[in-house]
């Protein structure tokens, strides 16, 4: 499904819709109520199973479930005030009201513009709409495993910089890393990654931290633009990956201004 325009899929699926609805409401003279609701179950054990063996991204199934179901319950909300106005309405000149037929309208209008804009996004940015939220996804599964291994692993990290380092200087950064049981940890290898959320340009990654002394790493770091930085500092012995995230406000100091 996500190879195919979303104006069809959803062309088709209000389409569809309005057939179930007005076939048990017209056809078998079921009451508004009953109809939308049967309606609304049936689109939903179509689409949804659909939706799982060709994942679409879940902006598109949203957008795809709540016009599905606002197809039903907005012809349920016509087809209730019908009912309920019939004999007044007559004497006014119609059962027509404003009110439901406004909500249709509106939603309506806005699946054509929602469709089209994921459907430009789709096409500028093919796999990104359709795919990318299962991808974060997993990666974000992934990472929560990651995480509870580091928990049970229970690696201590303490260090980085002994003051806030300044604009353009190089400054020590060092860090001292220890087992669960307070040891420690030598033999390892150390990198850290320096990301500025101003301008990623100026992102020094991978560098290696040395062993000062067992359980010590430490090297130098210029940060060279102002505002906030990432240091992502990872941690490798053996088979065991350990990873620690932390930020730092870099100031603009009047030298440098």
């Amino acid at each position: 499904m996500a190879n195919i325009h979303i104006l069809i899929t959803m062309g088709c699926g209000i389409a569809a819709a309005f057939l179930l609805f007005f076939f048990f409401h017209l056809g078998l003279k079921w009451s508004g109520r009953k109809s939308a609701t049967l309606t609304v179950l049936i689109v939903w054990l179509v689409y949804i199973p659909l939706s799982y063996l060709y994942w679409p991204g879940i902006d598109v199934f949203a957008i795809h479930f709540a016009f599905f179901s606002m197809t039903a319950y907005g012809l349920g909300i016509v087809t209730y005030s019908r009912e309920v106005r019939r004999d007044e309405a007559q004497k006014k000149g119609g059962w027509f009201h404003w009110v439901p037929a406004s909500i249709v309208c509106f939603f309506l209008v806005l699946t054509i513009v929602d469709s089209n804009i994921i459907a430009i996004a789709m096409k500028y940015a093919p796999g990104v709409v359709a795919h990318d939220f299962r991808q974060k996804e997993n990666q974000f599964n992934e990472y929560l495993q990651r995480l509870e291994v580091q928990k049970q692993r229970g690696w201590v990290v303490d260090g980085g910089w002994d003051k806030t380092p300044e604009l353009n200087k190089a400054e020590p950064f060092e860090i001292t890393v220890t087992d669960k049981d307070g040891v420690l940890l030598a033999d390892a290898d150390v990198e850290a990654s320096y990301l500025s959320t101003a301008d990623p340009r100026q992102d020094k990654k991978q560098v290696t931290l040395l062993e000062k002394s067992p359980g010590v790493y430490a090297t130098e770091a210029t940060l060279n633009v102002p505002g906030q930085w990432t240091i992502v500092v990872t941690i490798k012995r053996g088979n065991d990956v350990h990873e620690i995230k932390g930020n730092i406000d870099i100031a603009l100091t009047s030298a440098d201004s």
